[in-house]
């Protein structure tokens, strides 16, 4: 059999050649199309109906339907299994999922323009309710006076940051320290404690934790255990109360302490100030530790000029904020 022979250089077969062993380009893989049908997958996801993903496309929910079929045609697998007014993932569309929401949240966080002005730049924070109100407001027009060139952007809610799937630089979370692959500082323990408007205390002759059958427990709702952690830590773990009450947030419950609806838990440090006031008091000696806020965000974030600069001033307003770990 005769030798191969090589090609010329800058002939056909060599040009062939050199374009067989190009490294393949994992966005040029992807058609316009299939990014479109991408996004509207993983805005359904997220959003939980295609009618609300199409008001935040700005799509007909016909077109997003449209582009998820295509999508699964594309992939040759089901993504939502589709019943009246309500569609869920199946197997596949959870897999994938995972790797959009992933992967969009990264783009966001890369991709976004610092700010409008030049010279500034932005930092995206996602805040827990309580910790916002009760110690961050009162606080950030310092940081914002040192601080000019940095835009704030806060988010409240009573659920932490998921980085995975949110474009958040950072968040402010709870927990005992244990941060799946994030960095996370810690800011301040906390310990949940029974308040009450002064005359309400006296009114129901609160003096011990089975004095609290008389009262009306404000209960949160993103946080359902609380108070029976409480009360099996203060030895009444089946008590019975006339009524209960139910709010979504911790800063919800005081308020409604304050007015007088019933008995709360109050979050250790963050009511020292309408203690001050007298709008309420702790009725019981008793205060349950339930962990900590941490500062928290990726290990890249620290690349992050303006979140350097907040957590330097964050950590330095709280003199307990000491521990530091990197998982």
């Amino acid at each position: 059999m005769p030798p191969m022979k090589r090609p010329r250089s800058g002939s056909v077969g060599a040009r062939r050649l050199l374009r067989a062993v190009e490294p393949s380009i994992a966005a040029a893989a992807l058609k316009t199309s299939q990014l479109l049908a991408l996004q509207a997958f993983d805005v359904a996801v997220r959003a939980g109906s295609f009618k609300d993903a199409a008001e935040r496309l700005n799509l007909s929910p016909s077109a997003v339907s449209h582009r998820i079929l295509n999508l699964e045609r594309v992939l040759g697998v089901k993504l939502f299994v589709r019943g009246h007014r309500v569609v869920e993932l199946t197997a596949d569309g959870k897999r994938l999922a995972a790797a959009t929401g992933k992967a969009f949240a990264e783009l966001a966080r890369e991709g976004t323009p610092a700010a409008g002005k030049a010279g500034r730049q932005r930092l995206r924070l996602k805040v827990l309710p309580m910790f916002g109100s009760s110690w961050l407001m009162p606080r950030l027009a310092a940081f914002i006076t040192r601080h000019p060139e940095i835009e704030l952007a806060l988010e409240s809610s009573s659920r932490n940051v998921d980085f995975d799937l949110e474009e958040f630089d950072a968040g402010i979370s709870v927990g005992d320290g244990s941060f799946d692959g994030l960095t996370a500082h810690h800011l301040a323990d906390i310990r949940t404690t029974p308040i009450a408007t002064p005359l309400l205390v006296r009114q129901l002759r609160l003096r011990n934790p089975a004095d609290l059958h008389r009262a009306a427990l404000i209960h949160v709702t993103t946080f359902p255990a609380a108070w029976s952690l409480w009360l099996r830590h203060a030895g009444v773990p089946k008590l019975e109360t006339e009524q209960t009450i139910s709010v979504d947030s911790f800063v919800a419950a005081a308020q409604a302490a304050e007015e007088g609806l019933g008995v709360a838990l109050g979050l250790e440090p963050f009511i020292a100030e309408r203690e001050r006031l007298g709008t309420i008091c702790r009725p019981l000696p008793f205060a349950h530790p339930t962990g900590a806020y941490w500062l928290v965000h990726p290990p890249g974030a620290q690349r992050n000029r303006a979140l350097r600069l907040f957590k330097d001033w964050l950590l330095g307003q709280l003199p307990t904020a000491s521990r530091h770990r990197s998982l």
